[in-house]
């Protein structure tokens, strides 16, 4: 750590706090709790490091329990600006949801990269760790294979990682083909909204396996990468209220600012569920635009897949390294 990094970390640490009650639930059948809405940092990555740490203290001191990071975030900038703003104390106070993102699923790209993700966080485990973009059909043999199951399980017995979970955004089936092959998983990510209830739905099919299996369910895209915004009469604030009412754990959102935080801070403070005819009627107003998957575009294209992914599965040709 330099020293105008130290310099920035203190300052940001001296702030007032102010703690806001949001609402904890279980993290499945584990019972450890997690608060209601989780902070995604991929974006909040791509600004400047005080920023950064004001936004992540801000959310922890307002209540936040739940972030999520991965290790390819920013080449490593996200992990590394989070471990600045988890000192002083920070740590001890979230869960964090840390993303593998071995996307060949093997045993010993995830033990390294575990490694280094531990080294930049500045901590001595993970809280969960979760295959990340579990998109492809041969995901699910390929963590079973070739050894990155086998490296999940054996962090868990060193106490590096305290639960163990995947999620993607591309295929109910993908999800189940994994939930049924006899693992008991303790979270599984998936993509959750008005518009999903209409079109190849995680909410119909995923969710209920989830739950009855023991394990959690995170929300993710909570506005469908901005596809909610197609709907007639729903706000974004409706879409992420609408899946806070569901049997989720936790929302994962991604807020690159203070502005976005405290919008989404208030709604998760002040939160009360929408009763079942509320949800249908979001549903009913999403259907027009959901059913053919055009505003879901994370499930029928490739816009929101990682390149990392794509050119592990051959769908994009590996960049060449630059001359050392």
């Amino acid at each position: 750590m330099t020293r105008n990094d130290l310099s920035v970390s203190s300052a940001i640490g001296r702030m007032t706090k102010t703690p806001v009650f949001l609402e904890q639930r279980p993290l499945g059948r584990s019972g450890h709790p997690t608060s209601i809405l989780g902070l995604g940092i991929r974006r909040l990555g791509e600004g400047s490091q005080k920023e950064f740490i004001r936004v992540v203290r801000e959310a922890i001191d307002k209540g936040v329990t739940v972030i999520e990071t991965a290790h390819e975030y920013a080449e490593g900038r996200t992990e590394k600006w989070l471990g600045l703003a988890l000192a002083d104390g920070y740590r001890q106070r979230v869960t964090l949801m840390v993303q593998c993102c071995a996307h060949l699923r093997d045993y010993k790209t995830a033990m390294q990269q575990l490694e280094e993700t531990l080294g930049r966080l500045k901590t001595d485990h993970v809280d969960l760790w979760s295959f990340h973009e579990v998109i492809y059909d041969n995901d699910v043999e390929w963590i079973y294979d070739h050894g990155g199951l086998d490296a999940m399980q054996e962090a868990r017995e060193q106490g590096k990682v305290r639960f163990i979970g995947f999620g993607g955004h591309k295929s109910p089936h993908i999800h189940l083909k994994l939930l049924h092959r006899g693992f008991h998983w303790d979270a599984v990510a998936m993509p959750l909204n008005p518009l999903d209830a209409s079109f190849r739905s995680f909410e119909k099919q995923v969710l209920p396996e989830t739950i009855r299996s023991g394990a959690a369910v995170i929300g993710i895209k909570p506005v469908a990468g901005g596809g909610v915004l197609t709907i007639k009469g729903v706000k974004p604030e409706d879409a992420l209220r609408y899946v806070m009412s569901l049997p989720t754990s936790s929302v994962i959102c991604g807020m690159d600012s203070t502005a976005i935080l405290r919008k989404n801070l208030k709604l998760a403070t002040d939160f009360q569920a929408f009763h079942p005819g509320e949800m249908d009627a979001l549903r009913q107003k999403a259907r027009s635009v959901a059913g053919d998957g055009r505003a879901e575009r994370y499930k029928t294209t490739q816009d929101h897949d990682l390149a990392e992914g794509q050119v592990a599965h051959g769908f994009l040709v590996p960049p060449k390294k630059k001359p050392a």
